[in-house]
């Protein structure tokens, strides 16, 4: 991908990870709660940084006079990525 003439610097994935589903219930009977499950969510954008702990991914992004600005920022605890894959 290029930005005025130069090569974007950011890794572009498909990123799979687990996301926390609360019960919508009240209340929900023991012998249900192990119906409950986590959720399998999909992201596709732009690693900005990964660490041991966490992964910023950006979806868009925008260049000008001032350099590069991003959007759609989200930080990641890196625990619940399940999977990266590059595109």
């Amino acid at each position: 991908m290029k930005i005025s003439g130069n090569k974007i610097k950011y890794k572009h994935v498909r990123l799979t990870w687990w996301d926390i589903c609360q019960s919508e219930e009240a209340w929900i009977h023991e012998d249900d709660v192990l119906k409950h499950d986590i959720a399998i969510c999909t992201d596709t954008g732009y690693i900005f940084k990964k660490t041991k702990t966490k992964l910023w991914l950006f979806t868009s992004f925008s260049e000008d006079k001032d350099g590069l600005s991003v959007g759609g920022l989200t930080c990641f605890p890196i625990g619940c990525v399940k999977k990266i894959e590059y595109l």
